[in-house]
């Protein structure tokens, strides 16, 4: 008997599920052709019932909820509906890092590589009980975590509420942003690569750039100069605080602010801005009362996901609110520039080609002739051209 035919009967003699793992993005549809060879590896905090329905359905091996560290679960219909299914829900088993179409096998929770039986994972097998039990759990947690978030939230508006509203309390700084296109880098862990996607939304563009904490050396890694810092100055480098951008200090409201002895010492100058927001909050403020056509923020997208959470502030619900007619997200300007982009490549190709029949049309008809055609073509290719960037 050949050696592969010993590992199949091997693997299949073996207890629990075997199947080849698919990775499913947050967010993402199921994929298509899912059936009872796969171990489906996803989020289930943020998968629509939708998904859920599909994988039951498609009768599955097994789901592994990977959840992003730290956090707790949604009550998301995803849960309920594969409670109420034969699929096996396996949690606290992390395979967000081993690669698609790798086969596994999961026995009491517990994930083995079939190929080499290395145990790759362990986690637990969540029956419809205890879905059903955690789920609940998690809506009462859930409605608890919003009920505080917003009654802080509306405290911050009952202290601010003039400084959102007219911007009374704004620092004077020496940056233009009226009528200007404004890119705000925040410090988290998404922005480096969203800020590599904007790049060549920055360079037709030349917004006004603001750094706010970590964000502004990440600006600066990536070659790109701030014209505006919002921080503390213990939280950037030497070099950022001396690059010569326009400097504001996040402070309390009695005017406190950490980090200017720093300022001190570097013999910079900079702005105090007391304020009960965060230092990001501080800088789409800036940038809107300071008259800006639209913001770009960097950082991680606020949904009902992350609403609540011990990560989102009580000052970001209601800048966010403030600043909404003007706030874009980082990840869907890109979007929509490389969209904007492709568009015009297509038409530079389009011009290119009523170029090379001007020359075809110009060898054969006389001069009037070609004179009558360009000018009805390029009417046409200019109307087509204007549609695509609207």
């Amino acid at each position: 008997m050949k050696m592969s035919g010993l590992l199949n009967r091997r693997s299949n003699d073996l207890a629990g599920v075997v199947g080849a793992v698919r990775q499913v993005p947050a967010g993402a549809p199921a994929p298509k052709r899912l059936g009872g060879k796969d171990v489906v590896v996803l989020d289930l905090n943020r998968t629509s019932a939708a998904t859920a329905r599909a994988l039951v359905d498609a009768e599955v091996a097994a789901v592994v909820h990977v959840a992003r560290p730290g956090e707790e679960m949604l009550p998301r219909a995803a849960f309920r509906i594969l409670a109420g299914s034969t699929v096996p829900v396996i949690e606290d088993a992390d395979l967000s890092g081993v690669a698609d179409g790798t086969r596994v096998r999961i026995d009491e929770g517990v994930v083995y590589a079939v190929k080499t039986d290395e145990e790759l994972a362990t986690g637990r097998e969540a029956g419809s009980a205890d879905l059903l039990a955690e789920v609940d759990a998690a809506e009462s947690s859930y409605v608890e975590s919003a009920l505080a978030h917003l009654a802080n939230s509306t405290e911050f508006l009952s202290i601010e509420h003039q400084l959102l509203l007219d911007g009374e309390g704004l620092p004077e700084i020496d940056v233009d942003f009226v009528d200007r296109h404004v890119v705000v880098v925040t410090g988290s862990e998404s922005s480096k690569e969203q800020l590599a996607d904007l790049k060549p939304f920055i360079r037709e563009y030349r917004p006004v750039l603001v750094g706010v904490d970590g964000g502004a050396d990440l600006l600066r890694a990536a070659k790109l100069t701030a014209d505006l810092v919002v921080a503390t100055p213990t939280a950037v480098s030497d070099e950022v605080l001396t690059d010569g951008a326009v400097l504001v200090v996040p402070a309390d409201r009695d005017g406190r602010a950490e980090g200017l002895e720093r300022i001190s010492e570097l013999g910079i100058g900079a702005t105090t801005f007391p304020a009960a927001a965060t230092a990001r909050d501080m800088a789409l403020l800036l940038a809107y009362h300071g008259g800006a056509e639209m913001i770009v923020a960097t950082g991680e997208a606020r949904g009902l996901e992350n609403a609540f959470g011990a990560s989102s502030s009580p000052s970001s619900t209601m800048v966010d609110t403030t600043v909404a007619s003007r706030l874009v997200h980082a990840e869907a300007c890109a979007t929509l520039y490389r969209s904007r982009g492709a568009g015009i490549g297509l038409a530079l190709v389009v011009l290119a080609a009523l170029i090379a029949v001007a020359v075809v049309v110009l060898m054969r008809d006389s001069a009037q002739d070609l004179l009558v055609w360009a000018v009805e073509s390029w009417n046409s290719f200019a109307l087509w051209v204007q549609g695509l960037i609207r």
